[in-house]
Order: structure tokens, then sequence, then C-alpha cells
């Protein structure tokens, strides 16, 4: 019952997205004055076939979980937001498609109308479905029946993760050792069918046999982080199975087109962000002394020194503030050396607590992204002493350009520990593609509105 109810949610999400924008550019075209209509906007209602064509086509692509006809656990967000884009496209070139089929009806619509909300219902079905999956999730509506089998750090990490997991919908109901036969009976006896191994893989297939007897999907979760795991696929040879991994960063075609992706990209946004390059400048003069722009020294590609443009955020003698607080406060300066990162720094103005809380302060960094020393979305850059810090990962995080936001940033941003941020780091180089980096700016965005995770 939870797992269809999950589908029927999901489905219901999809069908009120592309109905709900198709309400709303039907009526701002009118509104607007534009085209010529003979019929009431009512007519549009003809075309509720292609709701149906939608969520048929997101069927075909796997895209609800929770039915025995589909996979238990769901892809991942940054496929979902590809394979939604692709179905809401495709719609939209069927209703097109159909129209010119069908000559005597196609002088009544408004193909500016129809390409217009496919653009939007490929933008917002994502979002939609975020919110549908955060009240499945608030009211424990939903929610897929798991249980977690493996040692005992792996277990509880993982049920963690899924207890604060809107997105996956899973709610565990059981945690095992590494035994079957405590894992068997338990299962049966709850009425669990989905079955999540954190064990090691010679365990698991020892296992196997007893495990297929009862479980109609097992999950199997390998402890390692750094996996590139985005673009992989199952492979087989003679019964020998494994993983196909894709280094999508080693592809040339691939650099360019993140390259170009970027320009495009931060042209768009200095554009948009045009008149806060005309206020803040004006603002931070008048609240505070000193320059209007700061230039932070970082690390680049491969080690190579950067300055980093932000609005100023700091008083003028900010370093001098800096020493005396954590020469008189072992806390503060334990925190400091922890994350190079205070709750309540002493350097920052008012106004640049505003700048920051809202990372205003960080539209600058576009200059960066013309000048070729950053990217958009990237790992954050860093500086000499954090180097440390990462470790053996240093020259995978170094052998990307650093950018304005990045898989950090939309994770929560200072709310994770630093081990966290190199995990992410590490996992977004390992794990790029263009449709990884649209999924962040989307969080991104989200995290800066609600002013998530900032300081």
């Amino acid at each position: 019952g939870q797992m269809r109810a999950r589908v029927v949610a999901l489905m219901a999400a999809d069908v009120v997205c592309m109905a709900a924008v198709w309400a709303f550019v039907v009526w701002a075209y009118r509104a607007a004055g534009l085209g010529h209509y003979k019929f009431g906007a009512e007519f549009y209602l003809r075309l509720w076939p292609s709701a149906a064509a939608f969520v048929a086509l997101n069927v075909l692509f796997r895209l609800y979980h929770g039915n025995i006809l589909y996979p238990a656990a769901p892809v991942s967000p940054v496929e979902e937001l590809r394979r939604l884009v692709c179905s809401a496209v495709l719609t939209h070139v069927g209703v097109i498609a159909y129209l010119a089929l069908a000559y005597q009806t196609t002088e009544h619509y408004s193909r500016a109308v129809i390409v217009l909300s496919g653009v939007l219902t490929a933008a917002f079905a994502q979002p939609v479905r975020d919110l549908v999956r955060w009240s499945l999730h608030r009211f424990g509506v939903g929610e897929i029946p798991v249980v977690l089998a493996g040692p005992g750090d792996a277990v509880r990490r993982v049920s963690a993760t899924l207890a604060h997991d809107a997105y996956t919908g899973f709610r565990v109901v059981g945690t095992f050792t590494d035994a079957a036969e405590e894992i068997l009976p338990a299962s049966r006896r709850l009425g669990v069918r989905i079955l999540l191994v954190c064990q090691d893989d010679r365990l698991l297939r020892r296992q196997m046999t007893a495990f297929i007897a009862w479980f109609t999907h097992i999950e199997y979760l390998p402890s390692a982080e750094t996996f590139p795991v985005y673009g992989a696929q199952p492979v087989s040879f003679d019964g020998i199975c494994g993983l196909e991994m894709v280094n999508q960063r080693r592809m040339g075609a691939l650099r360019v087109e993140k390259a170009l992706l970027d320009k495009m990209l931060a042209v768009g946004a200095f554009v948009g962000l045009l008149p806060f390059f005309l206020v803040v400048p004006l603002l931070v003069k008048l609240t505070s002394r000193g320059p209007v722009f700061y230039r932070q020294a970082r690390l680049g590609k491969n080690g190579r020194p950067i300055r980093v443009w932000k609005f100023r955020s700091m008083y003028a003698d900010a370093e001098v503030r800096l020493a005396r607080l954590l020469a008189a406060d072992p806390a503060r300066r334990a925190e400091w050396e922890a994350n190079f990162k205070l709750a309540d720094d002493p350097r920052v103005t008012p106004l640049g607590r505003f700048l920051r809380k809202t990372s205003i302060d960080e539209f600058p960094q576009l200059f960066n992204v013309f000048a070729g020393d950053m990217a958009l979305v990237g790992p954050r850059p860093i500086v000499e002493k954090e180097v440390p810090l990462y470790g053996a990962a240093y020259s995978t995080f170094a052998s990307v350009e650093p950018g304005i936001t990045g898989l950090w940033q939309a994770s929560g941003r200072s709310d994770t520990d630093y081990a966290r941020r190199v995990a992410l780091d590490t996992y977004y180089v390992l794990n790029w593609s263009p449709w990884l980096d649209l999924w962040i700016m989307k969080k991104t965005f989200a995290a800066v509105l609600f002013m998530r995770g900032a300081r």
C-alpha cells in the first residue's frame, strides 16, 4: 500500500505540474494580448492526452519507484532531472507533431504556447516532485519499508541517512548483522521484500541464495564513497558480472562542452545580476571604509595560485580582529582550526553578514569565470593550508577548475563538516556531467533563496 501510494503521488505530481504550466502559459499569453484566438483557453483542454503521454514516458524511463513493475530505489536525482527533461521535450514535440497532422485544428493553437509549456514543464517537474516527496516524508505516507543488513557502523550510517532522505523514500523497519538466519525470518514476519546490504561482497555471495528466496529487490551498497557511478552501467562477460565506469572528465568533447556551458550561463547570470553590480558597490562604500572588491588568494586548477573576486564583506583591519579573538578564546580558535570558518566572525561587517548569508558577495566571481580561472560549477577553491585536509584526494580535487558553486553548497554548505566536503568534492570530480551541473545550480538556487547553510 505504501509503495503504491508513492507511485500514485509521483504520477499526480507530474500531471499537476504539466496542467498548471499549461494553464499559466495560456493565461499569460492571452493576458499579454499575443496571438489571435478563435476559441477560449478551455480549447486547450482537448490536448489533455498529452499529460497521459508525459506519465507514460516517465513509466518507460523508470521514474516511478516503489512498485513491482519498477525499481525499488529511484534513479539518482541528477539522472531523474535528465529523464524528466527528455520526457517533457518528447511529449511536447509529440503534441506539435500531432497538430501538424491534424491540420484542420492547427490554426487554433499557438506553437509558442506549446514550446514554452514544454520548457517550463521540464524546468518545474522535478521541483514539484521534490515538494511531493517532502510532504510524503513529513507525514510518513508512501514510504517504502526496507531492512538493512551489515556491520554496525555501516548500518547506523545508512539508517541515519535514510531517516532524513525524502528523495529515496525508504523507511528502515529492521537492522541486522551479517547472519542470513536472522534477516530472513524477521523480514518474512514484517512482510518486507526489499533488502539493503552493506556487507562485504564475499559474505553477500555466500548468502545470495538464501536472500533471493524471499527478497524481490536487493540493493548492494559498497563502502567506497568516491565511486564514479554516474554513467556507470552493468556489464556481463560470460556470466562474470561487473560495472563499466565512465571517466567523463577525461573525454575531450565533454570538457569543451563544460567550458561552453560555463561561459554561456555566466553571461546570462551577469546580465540577470547587473542590478546587484550597480547597487552593492554603493552600499559597501557607504557602510565601511575600504575598497568595493576584495581579491582572495586561492588555489586553482593543478594548484595554480589565483585571485578570487568578491564584494568586500570585512572590515579593513579584519586580520587584526581575528588574531585578537583567537588569542583570547581557545574555543573559537579550535573552531577556526577545524573548518577555517567562524559562526560569528568579528571581521565581517553588518552589510557583509547579509551579503554572505545571501551569497551576494560571491557574484563578482563571474569575472573569474570569464578569465578562465574558475568554472561556474565545481569544487570551491581552497587556500594552501587546507591542502593537507584533502590528503590523497587532493590530486583529484585539483584536476578541475574550482567553481562559484558546487556539490558542497548544494548539500548544505557550512552545515557539513570538512570530511563530508572533501567527499562531496571528490564525488563531483569523478561523476561530472552537464546534468550534474544543472542539478547543482538548481539546488544552489534553493539553498541561497532560503539561506540554508550559509554563514
